[in-house]
């Protein structure tokens, strides 16, 4: 099964990875804006693949769970900062 998620990324990678609603959207506005080097994005992913990414940013391993989330993105972008209109999960 397909999930979409929202996030946010640096250069140390992976930042925060939720499922996509209207509250976690305004956490990764609020992650992007305190940080400017942070980028928000959305994501659709299987099920299992975004446990494994879960699993790695929860172990520390925010590299690995970044590069593991790109391999297996089936849809991704970005979420501008000027973005905030609601969202509705798919």
């Amino acid at each position: 099964m397909l999930i979409a998620c929202v996030g946010a990324a640096s250069s140390q990678g992976l930042a925060v990875l939720q499922p996509e609603r209207d509250d976690t959207l305004s956490l990764v506005h609020q992650w992007i804006q305190d940080r400017p080097r942070r980028v928000g994005f959305w994501v659709v992913l299987g099920d299992t693949d975004a446990r494994s990414v879960r699993a790695l940013l929860l172990d520390g391993a925010r590299m690995e769970a970044m590069l593991l989330l790109d391999r297996c993105a089936k849809d991704l972008g970005q979420i501008l900062p000027g973005d905030l209109r609601p969202i509705h999960p798919h």
